[in-house]
């Protein structure tokens, strides 16, 4: 016994699990048409791997053999099978005595699994277990009806599989074929290899001239470079010696500055103190005027007295008319007042101008305060716009300085493959739009442009080799055209603010358009900041947007501002500089318009102060007229009193000397008043002198500090340009030759100045008659001859290894025609024999279509049945041709014995008679195979040993009982009858 049992559920009309067990002999199936028993021959192949579904005689999909209900049961979800097998005499290559195999589909998914003994495996670890035991797929072990009519309708060709399956030829075709896959990889892989050292030999020519060329660009840049670090060590120390000397220079200008600052303070306070002691010198003079006017009139008073005295005396004397003197004293009284009003007016006038010049000196004096400290303030702003300039003038000298990989490619690109320069240099735009572009490119615009990805990787492995720094590179090969999407592009055609695209600000050099178009293509520019985050919106955030002043709004909705950072960018560079060009001659005019305002307000303040000084001598000396032309007025007013009241006393005698004695003292302290005021009009025109000298030496001081702020300015412009000069060439030594300024000083170089230089330009003109050259050449044509020499030993491998493929695979061939032969003839032997006992007579044979090709011959069979000539067997009828297809299956099953061997109603195309022949021939073979016959046919179910019944009821599912040989019978004339 080989096959045990098989084990169904919801496979096809078999919903409910089923479970078939088997015993030695001849197993008989029957049961009406339609009822599924031809569904366990299909479950056996469904299990063992098949996989078409019209074998299986499913629909289109292999998830149709799950039950799919009827009009009393539900569909199920899962149809599985399982086979058990003996093992005991070791059929299977497992070490188990039983094998059980099942296969389980699911409907949902359509997907098969696959279980070896309930271990989960894979469809082809069961076509590995069945192989050359007679159960494959497309074995002999399961013959249908079909497979009859197939076997004898087959062309030679393809009748010869069957052959193959006997002879268990399958695992060398199996072998041969892996080995033939494997040849061919390996031919490919030859291929390959040959096309790899063919390439690598074509390099090796090339290489051998470019080696050659690297090393005597080495030995002159060797020298070029020995020469050049001592170069700039000489440079260095002459920069270092010169800083000393300026510092030192500047050093002393800025103490003198600091001095002359602290003397032009002094004098300032000096000539401040002076201009107190002289308004404090005004005041005493003024009061001292004053009381000599005081003191003036009470003379004038005294002497009016005694005037009246002896005007009274003569009068009493001289009785004069007296309606005459009234009469004169009325009209000198009348002109005395006017005079007096003029007076009057005129002081007024005065005192106006006075407060008026007043009022000029304090303002002139603020404006020169406040002129004063512009003038410090704008002095300040220009010297830092001075360094401001020079900085900016070296970073356009080198605009990459701060990035050291980036200038390092830059200068070596003559040495260099396909180096097309900083993308910043390469995109240019006008003034306007430098901003907007800096901020576009953003850090791509220090990236550096190549031709290709493999000339930006001799690049990079250059800052290696040299230690140089880090640099982007961007090849132009990678580079795509871009801009915006159709939608994208009508909104920004509509939207308030937008100017277009950043692509179309740029003007580059046709070859760069496509780099233009890569980094600048899809990106926007707006007129200032608002517009572009309205746009953006209206965008989904999905574009990046830029304004023209820098400002970013990036795909995504972050936004970048403010202030501009300093830029490396050529055309920001140059835009900042003339900026502060146009700065510093606005500052200096500005300078020179403040120093010559101040010089005006100066000489201002000087008139002032003196026309101040007059105006006040000539106030008081008009405020003194005044008083008299009052006192005057005022002693006539009198006159005409005394003269209108008839006075007629004198005065005494005692009276007469009092006034005498009054007016001496008075006229006494008149000369002392007169003499101090002569001293104080003395103190002050010294004062006055002295601050006159002050203001000529503030000028000469601030003339001083200006020059000194001049040549400071200068000295620290000097200075900066030499620490650049120096800074330029210890980065050139760290850059170009990684060394320091120590380690340069051990350079030496025998050549004058003059000499080094012309060396130095010859060689550079060496180098670069070289021409393009590969520095790696050397260190590529080693590595590159390694690569050949390793192939060629692949070569030889896989030569090897070809010609052991070709040995296994002729001894596969060697045993595959052995043992097909072998087979054949024993088919052949046994084919006669069986024909006549299954025809009564005749004879029938087997024949190779190409016996000279054993491998790939078709296989014919010629039959004579008794009494009639030899013929093909496509001449015969279709029951004769399945009696002919029969008797080479037994054929085969006496050469070859089989485990199990499946009969699915193969004898239905014979008659009565050749059925019974059929049936006792099985049971022939029924002690050495196992038999399960899927039957109608009387005379077979008379030569099983087991029958079982199928049935099917309304529910359309399929149920299995063992029966009787009688009930059998039975079921089989129900087969017939509903025939």
């Amino acid at each position: 016994m080989f096959l045990k049992k098989i084990e169904l559920s919801g496979f096809k009309s078999f919903a409910d699990k089923t479970v078939i067990s088997f015993e030695n002999g001849v197993t008989g199936i029957v049961g009406p048409n339609g009822c599924g028993k031809s569904n366990l021959t299909d479950a056996i192949r469904w299990v063992l791997g098949e996989q078409s579904g019209k074998s299986l005689r499913t629909g289109s999909s292999m998830s149709d053999i799950v039950f799919s209900g009827s009009e009393s049961r539900k569909p199920v979800g899962i149809a599985r099978v399982t086979l058990v097998f003996d093992n005991e005499q070791k059929i299977f290559d497992s070490p188990f005595e039983e094998i059980e195999i099942t296969r389980e589909i699911k409907r949902s998914s359509g997907e098969s699994s696959f279980y070896l003994n309930k271990t989960p495996c894979r469809l082809k670890d069961i076509a590995d277990l069945v192989m050359d035991t007679g159960l494959g797929r497309d074995s002999l072990s399961i013959i249908s009806q079909g497979n009859i009519s197939s076997f004898a309708d087959a062309r030679p060709e393809e009748r010869r599989l069957l052959f193959e399956e006997a002879a268990g030829v399958a695992k060398y075709k199996k072998r041969k074929k892996t080995s033939l896959a494997k040849l061919e990889n390996v031919h490919a892989n030859l291929e390959r290899v040959q096309d790899h050292i063919d390439h690598l030999n074509e390099q090796l020519e090339t290489l051998r001239e470019q080696a050659q060329k690297a090393r005597q660009y080495k030995t002159w840049k060797e020298e070029l470079s020995g020469i050049e670090i001592a170069l700039l060590a000489r440079q260095i120390s002459a920069c270092e010696e010169s800083l000393k000397k300026c510092t030192a220079r500047l050093e002393q200008n800025q103490l003198d500055e600091s001095s002359a600052k602290v003397r032009l303070n002094q004098q300032e306070d000096q000539l401040e103190q002076l201009r107190k002691q002289i308004f404090e010198l005004d005041q005493q003079l003024s009061m001292d005027q004053n009381t000599y006017t005081k003191t003036l009139e009470e003379s004038y008073a005294l002497q009016r007295r005694k005037v009246e005295q002896d005007e009274k005396r003569k009068y009493a004397i001289d009785h004069a008319d007296d309606a005459t003197r009234i009469a004169s004293l009325k009209e000198m009284l009348t002109e005395a007042e006017f005079e007096m009003k003029d007076r009057s007016s005129r002081l007024s006038e005065m005192r106006d101008r006075l407060t008026q010049t007043d009022a000029q000196i304090r303002q002139l004096e603020h404006a020169m305060h406040q002129a004063q400290m512009d003038l410090s303030s704008n002095q300040n702003h220009l010297n830092s716009l001075q360094s401001r300039k020079m900085v900016l003038e070296n970073r356009l000298a080198a605009p990459y300085a701060h990035q050291q990989g980036v200038q390092a490619v830059l200068k070596a690109r003559a040495s260099l493959q396909g180096i097309e320069g900083a993308i910043g240099d390469l995109l240019r735009s006008d003034v306007e739009y430098a901003a907007m572009l800096s901020a576009a490119l953003g850090g791509a615009s220090e990236q550096i442009a190549t031709r290709d990805d493999r000339c930006a990787r001799l690049a990079i492995e250059f800052l290696k080799r040299s230690r140089a720094g880090r640099a982007t590179f961007l090849p132009l090969s990678v580079c795509k055209n871009r801009s915006l999407f159709p939608d994208q592009q009508i909104i920004a055609d509509h939207a308030e603010g937008i100017l277009g695209r950043a692509v179309d600000f740029v003007s580059c050099d046709q070859k760069y358009g496509i780099l233009a178009s890569h980094l600048l293509g899809n990106i926007l520019v707006a007129d200032h900041l608002k517009n572009a985050t309205e746009a953006a919106k209206t965008l989904k955030y999905k574009v990046k947007i830029v304004t023209l002043d820098g400002d970013v709004v990036h795909a995504g909705g972050s936004m970048s501002g403010g202030s501009r950072k300093s830029s490396n960018n050529a055309a920001m560079l140059k835009r900042d500089l003339e900026e502060v060009k146009t700065s510093i001659e606005k500052g200096t005019k500005k300078i020179q318009e403040i120093t010559s305002s101040i010089s005006d307000l100066s000489s201002k303040n000087n008139r002032l102060s003196e026309n101040r000084i007059q105006l006040r001598i000539d106030y008081e000396k008009l405020e003194n007229i005044y008083r008299l032309k009052k006192e005057k007025v005022d002693d006539l007013q009198a006159q005409l009193s005394s003269l209108n009241a008839y006075a007629n006393t004198g005065s005494s005698v005692i009276e007469e000397d009092s006034l005498v004695a009054q007016i001496s003292e008075i006229h006494a302290r008149l000369d002392d008043l007169n003499s101090m005021i002569q001293v104080s009009r003395t103190s002050r025109s010294e004062l006055a002198s002295q601050a006159d000298s002050l203001e000529g030496e503030i000028r000469q001081l601030r003339r001083t500090l200006s020059s000194l702020s001049s040549e400071i300015h200068s000295d620290e412009l000097e200075k900066a340009r030499t620490e650049t000069r120096m800074e330029q060439a210890l980065m050139r030594l760290n850059t170009d030759y990684s060394l320091t300024f120590e380690a340069a000083s051990e350079y030496t170089c025998e050549l004058a100045e003059k000499e080094a230089n012309s060396r130095v330009k010859k060689l550079r003109s060496q180098i670069a008659s070289l021409g393009d050259v590969n520095l790696s050449a050397p260190a590529q044509y080693d590595e590159v001859s390694a690569q050949s020499e390793f192939f060629e030993s692949q070569k030889e491998e896989l030569e090897a290894a070809s010609s052991k493929l070709l040995d296994a695979i002729d001894e596969m061939d060697q045993s595959m025609i052995v043992q097909f032969t072998e087979m054949f003839n024993k088919i052949n032997a046994q084919l006669d024999g069986i024909f006549k006992a299954m025809f009564g007579g005749g004879r029938a044979s087997l024949s190779m279509t190409d016996p000279e090709n054993i491998l790939e011959t078709g296989i014919d069979i010629d039959v004579q049945p008794p009494g009639k000539t030899v013929k093909n067997i496509q001449t015969f009828s279709g029951g004769e041709k399945a009696l002919i297809a029969i008797s080479v299956l037994f054929a085969i099953l006496k050469a070859r014995t089989m485990p199990l061997c499946i009969f699915d109603e193969a004898e239905a195309a014979l008659d009565q008679a050749n059925v019974e022949r059929f049936a006792r021939y099985i049971s022939r073979f029924k002690d050495q195979s196992q038999f399960i016959v899927v039957t109608h046919r009387p005379g077979t179910m008379a030569q099983c040993d087991t029958l079982y019944g199928v049935t099917m009821q309304k529910d359309g599912v399929s149920r299995v009982l063992k029966v009787l040989l009688k009930d059998a019978a039975k079921m089989s004339q129900s087969n017939s009858q509903s025939s």
